[in-house]
């Protein structure tokens, strides 16, 4: 399958990109349209996304919160998730002198 951003920079994948998603409930929500008729505020984002996931462009598999790499980015830690997330990442942490 082709995903049109990276098509136009001719970068062509054969396997659907991963996108790690900690709600089940978006995960169920993007996957079947009968829960789309229940919930309030539907975004073009959750339209995007099942239009990608119908055409096998993208997959949303599971990741628990403990495990979402990115909250490195956008949340404070403690210093031991703080090294957790670096090890995950494969960072090192630079010894303060």
């Amino acid at each position: 399958m082709r995903y049109w951003l990276l098509a136009d920079m001719r970068v062509f994948f054969s396997h659907p990109a991963p996108m790690y998603c900690d709600n089940q409930n978006s995960i169920q929500i993007a996957h079947n349209s009968v829960f789309h008729e229940r919930t309030k505020h539907i975004e073009i984002d959750c339209h995007l996304t099942r239009h990608h996931l119908k055409h096998d462009t993208i997959t949303l598999p599971f990741v628990p919160s403990s495990l979402q790499i990115a909250d490195f980015f956008t949340k404070a830690h403690s210093i031991s998730r703080f090294h957790f997330l670096v090890g995950k990442l494969s960072m090192l942490v630079a010894a303060a002198s």
